[in-house]
Protein backbone atom coordinates (compact mmCIF):
# COMPACT_ATOMS: atom_id res chain seq x y z
CA UNK A 1 0.00 0.00 0.00
CA UNK A 2 1.21 3.54 -0.92
CA UNK A 3 0.85 6.36 1.55
CA UNK A 4 0.72 10.14 0.90
CA UNK A 5 1.24 12.09 4.50
CA UNK A 6 0.92 15.69 4.10
CA UNK A 7 1.03 18.22 6.58
CA UNK A 8 0.53 21.63 4.30
CA UNK A 9 2.93 24.45 3.99
CA UNK A 10 2.46 26.09 7.17
CA UNK A 11 3.39 24.37 10.34
CA UNK A 12 5.62 20.73 10.84
CA UNK A 13 3.42 17.93 12.46
CA UNK A 14 5.32 16.14 14.45
CA UNK A 15 2.67 13.86 16.30
CA UNK A 16 1.33 12.64 13.00
CA UNK A 17 4.22 11.69 11.37
CA UNK A 18 5.74 10.08 14.49
CA UNK A 19 2.60 7.83 15.06
CA UNK A 20 3.05 7.11 11.18
CA UNK A 21 6.78 6.15 11.43
CA UNK A 22 5.53 4.11 14.35
CA UNK A 23 2.89 1.74 13.22
CA UNK A 24 4.33 1.37 9.67
CA UNK A 25 7.14 -0.63 11.45
CA UNK A 26 4.49 -3.24 11.51
CA UNK A 27 2.75 -2.20 8.54
CA UNK A 28 4.99 -1.59 6.13
CA UNK A 29 3.59 0.70 4.14
CA UNK A 30 5.49 2.74 1.04
CA UNK A 31 4.90 5.88 2.73
CA UNK A 32 5.97 9.20 1.65
CA UNK A 33 5.60 12.45 3.72
CA UNK A 34 5.72 15.20 3.13
CA UNK A 35 6.24 16.83 6.94
CA UNK A 36 7.20 20.74 6.55
CA UNK A 37 10.19 22.21 8.74
CA UNK A 38 10.45 18.76 11.01
CA UNK A 39 14.45 18.42 11.37
CA UNK A 40 13.61 15.10 13.30
CA UNK A 41 14.61 11.83 11.85
CA UNK A 42 12.09 8.98 10.65
CA UNK A 43 12.99 5.14 10.00
CA UNK A 44 10.93 3.20 7.65
CA UNK A 45 9.35 6.56 5.63
CA UNK A 46 10.40 8.78 3.35
CA UNK A 47 10.60 12.48 4.01
CA UNK A 48 10.63 15.57 2.07
CA UNK A 49 10.04 19.23 3.87
CA UNK A 50 8.10 20.32 1.30
CA UNK A 51 6.89 19.56 -2.59
CA UNK A 52 6.12 21.35 -5.68
CA UNK A 53 2.69 21.41 -6.57
CA UNK A 54 3.90 19.56 -9.43
CA UNK A 55 5.31 16.97 -7.32
CA UNK A 56 2.26 16.90 -4.47
CA UNK A 57 0.10 16.28 -7.86
CA UNK A 58 2.24 13.04 -8.94
CA UNK A 59 2.12 11.76 -5.27
CA UNK A 60 -1.70 12.00 -5.15
CA UNK A 61 -1.64 10.22 -8.39
CA UNK A 62 0.70 7.58 -7.20
CA UNK A 63 -0.47 6.81 -3.73
CA UNK A 64 -3.56 4.84 -2.38
CA UNK A 65 -4.44 6.79 0.42
CA UNK A 66 -3.63 10.27 1.82
CA UNK A 67 -2.83 10.94 5.31
CA UNK A 68 -3.60 14.22 6.06
CA UNK A 69 -3.95 17.48 9.04
CA UNK A 70 -7.58 18.39 8.18
CA UNK A 71 -6.42 21.29 5.97
CA UNK A 72 -8.86 22.28 3.53
CA UNK A 73 -7.40 22.01 0.63
CA UNK A 74 -6.03 18.58 0.90
CA UNK A 75 -9.70 17.42 1.16
CA UNK A 76 -10.98 19.36 -1.33
CA UNK A 77 -8.27 18.20 -3.59
CA UNK A 78 -8.83 14.52 -2.63
CA UNK A 79 -12.70 14.84 -2.70
CA UNK A 80 -12.34 15.60 -6.81
CA UNK A 81 -9.87 12.60 -6.76
CA UNK A 82 -12.36 10.77 -5.46
CA UNK A 83 -9.30 9.66 -3.01
CA UNK A 84 -9.06 7.69 0.09
CA UNK A 85 -8.37 10.02 2.96
CA UNK A 86 -7.73 9.95 6.70
CA UNK A 87 -7.61 13.25 8.21
CA UNK A 88 -5.92 13.92 11.63
CA UNK A 89 -6.75 17.18 13.80
CA UNK A 90 -3.74 19.46 14.79
CA UNK A 91 -4.25 20.59 18.62
CA UNK A 92 -3.62 23.82 19.95
CA UNK A 93 -2.69 22.52 23.11
CA UNK A 94 0.49 20.19 21.82
CA UNK A 95 1.39 24.03 19.90
CA UNK A 96 0.69 22.12 16.60
CA UNK A 97 -1.56 25.59 15.65
CA UNK A 98 -2.99 28.57 17.17
CA UNK A 99 -6.34 27.23 17.74
CA UNK A 100 -8.23 24.29 17.75
CA UNK A 101 -10.09 25.15 14.53
CA UNK A 102 -9.54 21.71 12.79
CA UNK A 103 -11.89 20.28 15.28
CA UNK A 104 -14.17 22.38 13.43
CA UNK A 105 -13.53 21.27 10.35
CA UNK A 106 -13.79 17.73 10.78
CA UNK A 107 -16.87 17.58 13.26
CA UNK A 108 -18.68 19.05 10.03
CA UNK A 109 -17.32 16.32 7.83
CA UNK A 110 -17.31 13.53 10.10
CA UNK A 111 -21.21 13.63 10.09
CA UNK A 112 -21.02 12.92 6.27
CA UNK A 113 -19.04 9.71 6.86
CA UNK A 114 -19.90 6.07 6.97
CA UNK A 115 -18.19 2.81 7.28
CA UNK A 116 -17.78 3.32 3.58
CA UNK A 117 -16.74 6.44 3.20
CA UNK A 118 -13.35 7.31 1.24
CA UNK A 119 -12.74 9.50 4.31
CA UNK A 120 -12.03 9.19 7.60
CA UNK A 121 -11.77 11.08 10.55
CA UNK A 122 -9.25 10.19 12.94
CA UNK A 123 -9.05 12.04 15.94
CA UNK A 124 -6.59 10.31 18.04
CA UNK A 125 -3.25 9.16 16.41
CA UNK A 126 -3.22 6.51 18.52
CA UNK A 127 -6.22 5.11 16.62
CA UNK A 128 -4.40 5.57 13.25
CA UNK A 129 -3.97 1.55 12.66
CA UNK A 130 -7.23 0.86 13.16
CA UNK A 131 -8.47 3.79 10.39
CA UNK A 132 -5.68 3.25 8.09
CA UNK A 133 -6.72 -0.94 8.07
CA UNK A 134 -10.79 0.01 7.79
CA UNK A 135 -10.05 2.50 5.04
CA UNK A 136 -7.22 -0.03 3.27
CA UNK A 137 -9.89 -2.58 2.60
CA UNK A 138 -12.47 0.32 0.62
CA UNK A 139 -12.93 0.17 -3.29
CA UNK A 140 -12.12 3.17 -5.07
CA UNK A 141 -15.12 3.08 -6.73
CA UNK A 142 -17.00 4.32 -3.14
CA UNK A 143 -18.20 7.42 -2.58
CA UNK A 144 -16.02 10.16 -0.87
CA UNK A 145 -19.08 11.13 1.47
CA UNK A 146 -21.82 8.64 2.39
CA UNK A 147 -24.58 9.71 3.93
CA UNK A 148 -28.06 10.99 2.71
CA UNK A 149 -26.92 14.92 2.59
CA UNK A 150 -23.75 14.17 0.74
CA UNK A 151 -26.53 13.22 -2.40
CA UNK A 152 -27.58 16.82 -2.62
CA UNK A 153 -24.61 18.25 -4.64
CA UNK A 154 -25.67 21.37 -4.78
CA UNK A 155 -26.05 21.66 -1.09
CA UNK A 156 -22.87 19.88 -0.23
CA UNK A 157 -20.74 22.62 -2.34
CA UNK A 158 -22.49 25.37 -0.68
CA UNK A 159 -21.78 23.54 2.53
CA UNK A 160 -18.04 22.91 1.62
CA UNK A 161 -17.72 26.78 0.63
CA UNK A 162 -19.49 27.88 4.00
CA UNK A 163 -16.94 25.89 5.79
CA UNK A 164 -13.78 27.10 3.77
CA UNK A 165 -15.49 30.75 4.32
CA UNK A 166 -16.00 30.39 8.16
CA UNK A 167 -12.05 29.14 8.39
CA UNK A 168 -10.71 32.07 6.79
Amino acid sequence: MKVLVTVGAQLPFKRLIKGINDINKSLKMDVFAQVGEDSDTYEGIQVIDFLSSKEYKAKLDWCDIVIAHAGMGTIIQCLELNKKLIVVPRLAKFSEHRNDHQLDTISRFEQLTSSTSLMRVCRDVKDLKKTIKQIEILSETNDFFTTEKEQDTENLGKYIKKMIDDEI
